[in-house]
């Protein structure tokens, strides 16, 4: 006796807290993480990488 409307969501991995969300999520963090460590173990301060950059752009 209650009312259901369909919704193009339901049954989807759109629908909040389903399989599709967490492994977005879960996905995400770890690309960031790996991502950080990445550069984390090169230990390139910025300018110097800004200097490289500009020197591989006039090389060119």
């Amino acid at each position: 006796m209650g009312q259901y409307n369909e919704n193009w969501i339901d049954d989807t991995t759109l629908e909040f807290p389903r399989t599709g969300f967490w492994l977005v999520h879960v996905i995400g963090a770890t690309m960031l993480f790996f991502l950080g460590m990445r550069f984390a173990v090169r230990r390139a301060p910025l300018s110097i990488m800004a200097y490289r950059f500009l020197r591989m752009l006039r090389q060119r």
